[in-house]
């Protein structure tokens, strides 16, 4: 029997979530036995003001994400270009499967990494999030999503000649609830910020 003809139990769904949590909490002590034990260097333990800081920091210093939606238990993943305020994701669109997806269930996973040049270059961060549709017709949110996006700042726009965005154009916001972050160069080792239950 396959998982779309299942009816879940009411607390299968916690017990899934608590396994899930056991899971990366196994995972993380194994990462960071090996990164003192193999590279001999002790792991950096941030305050949650630090953690927070440095998330947005790395939101801000990239461009490129995967934006994870699901909608009737199938799952899609795009690579997307957006901009960041603080820990807040913002995306243009012109509309597609994501947005069909967060229209069923807004609940979303973001993912991105910094460059790869060997093992001990690894730097990357998962964000589980709440995400919300700004259509064209919502004016003032829009307008403001759009200064954050700062289209008119971006080079590969003005090679092209784009003066202005399409006015059907939507933007999906993204609230940060959940972060793992990982930067080995630093010694930041899957450290997890929890904002929201």
């Amino acid at each position: 029997m396959s998982d779309l003809n299942i009816n879940r139990l009411p607390g299968e769904t916690l017990m899934k979530k608590n396994s899930s949590e056991k899971s990366e909490k196994i995972y993380d002590q194994k990462i960071e036995k090996d990164f003192e034990n193999i590279l001999k260097r002790d792991a950096v333990k941030l305050t949650d003001s630090e953690l927070q800081n440095k998330i947005a920091q790395f939101l801000d210093e990239n461009r490129i994400c995967a934006l994870a939606t699901c909608a009737d238990n199938l799952p899609r993943s795009t690579p997307v270009r957006y901009r960041s305020q603080g820990l807040s994701i913002y995306i243009i669109t012109e509309g597609g499967g994501k947005i069909g997806n967060i229209m069923k269930n807004k609940q979303v996973s973001v993912s991105l990494f910094g460059e790869y040049s060997g093992f001990q270059s690894v730097k990357g961060l998962q964000i589980w999030g709440e995400a919300e549709i700004i259509p064209p017709n919502k004016k003032e949110a829009h307008a403001e999503a759009l200064k954050v996006l700062e289209l008119k700042e971006r080079d590969d726009l003005k090679e092209i000649n784009v003066k202005d965005v399409r006015q059907d154009m939507y933007i999906i916001k993204i609230r940060t609830k959940k972060a793992r972050y990982l930067d080995f160069p630093q010694g930041i080792l899957n450290q997890t910020l929890i904002l929201e239950q």
